[in-house]
């Protein structure tokens, strides 16, 4: 059995999506495409030889789309989103799942209603060494968890013309614009956290659990937008355990810009270039564990991890659920959690206090 995939949204995510997930998943057929730019739509129709629909009406309408993947900008994911719910598809929704909690809520709940799978696409959960952390974690390679630090930074060009207010004009930017809109808190509803940071935050809630408060600072330093450019975060976990997360579009790239650490009582693991894209040869997992004497330094020891390709590995799970199997392991609640957490980020850095996760 296949399950068949419409995709909303032919930006620049469904071009890697689309080959690396679903094309790639056994159990998965690409049934059509739509893009509110119809010319879009149909070169990636041509390029991976499917259906190009008129509008997302139209492919949600199709009996043989059993799953609608929304690859659009957060502001435009909760209409269709919403839309496909009440006819019966399954929705995987990319990161973040909406622009704040009250659109998550309200996917959730529709989704639920109608008996739908609701999936956050947060793939770096899926991520090899991600999932040998979590599990070391959880058989006590690190003692009790007591923190977690990730660096998640990517430079955005900060000289970029503004777009036009009118969405088709933002929609029609070309690929080497399209960071354009990610500078836009109406259509990605804040800077580099809603972009990056929400991964980081993710993959940290995998590994330790949900979040219970959390405190930041918030700045726009070097550019004129009406976003964050800088942000660091500190989180404290329900477990107790504490976090600091450091997001930033404003430091040109540099080796360590993605590192992604545990500390426990009795041990630390280190991953270095996890977060992020599929980067499959630079991924590294290190283990350091004193003998006896905490005391002393010990010299790290690499954890080799064979690679999961993590695109294919969603829709195939989602694919999975979809067809009867075990459920989407990163359920539309866990991409909720997500958000209260970074709809508090910028409550926190606005207030100046910290803010309880509801």
């Amino acid at each position: 059995m296949s399950t068949g995939w419409g995709v909303i949204g032919c930006g620049g995510i469904a071009n890697r999506t689309i080959p690396d997930g679903i094309l790639a998943a056994g159990n998965a057929n690409l049934v059509g495409v739509t893009d509110l730019v119809a010319e879009r739509a149909q070169a990636a129709a041509g390029k991976f030889e499917t259906t190009a629909y008129g509008s997302s009406e139209e492919l949600i309408a199709d009996p043989a789309v059993d799953a609608v993947y929304m690859a659009t900008p957060p502001s435009a994911h909760v209409s269709p989103a919403l839309a496909a719910a009440a006819a019966g598809k399954h929705v995987l929704v990319e990161k973040p799942m909406a622009v704040n909690v009250q659109e998550c809520e309200e996917l959730v709940k529709a989704c639920r209603d109608n008996g739908v799978i609701l999936g956050h696409a947060t793939m770096m959960r899926f991520n090899a060494v991600h999932q040998r952390m979590r599990e070391m974690i959880q058989d006590g390679a690190v003692g009790r968890p007591l923190a977690v630090h990730a660096r998640y930074n990517v430079w955005w060009q900060p000289d970029l013309p503004m777009a036009s207010d009118e969405d088709a004009e933002v929609w029609r930017e070309t690929d080497n614009r399209q960071m354009n809109w990610r500078q836009q808190k109406r259509i990605g509803g804040g800077g580099p956290m809603m972009d990056d940071g929400v991964h980081a935050i993710d993959t940290m809630v995998f590994l330790l659990g949900h979040v219970a408060e959390v405190s930041s600072f918030c700045d726009t330093l070097t550019r004129d937008r009406d976003i964050e450019d800088t942000a660091s975060v500190l989180l404290k976990f329900e477990n107790r355990a504490q976090g600091v997360l450091e997001c930033f579009a404003s430091v040109p790239n540099f080796q360590g810009r993605r590192l992604l650490q545990v500390m426990g009582s009795d041990g630390v693991l280190f991953a270095k270039e996890t977060l992020g894209p599929p980067s499959y040869d630079k991924d590294q997992l290190f283990y350091f564990k004193p003998e006896e004497n905490y005391s002393v330094e010990v010299e790290p020891r690499e954890i080799v991890c064979e690679p999961v390709k993590m695109y294919e590995k969603m829709f195939s799970l989602f694919s999975e659920a979809v067809e009867g199997g075990d459920p989407y392991p990163i359920p539309g609640d866990e991409g909720l959690h997500v958000q209260r957490i970074l709809d508090a980020v910028y409550r926190s850095s606005e207030e100046r206090r910290y803010v309880t996760i509801g």
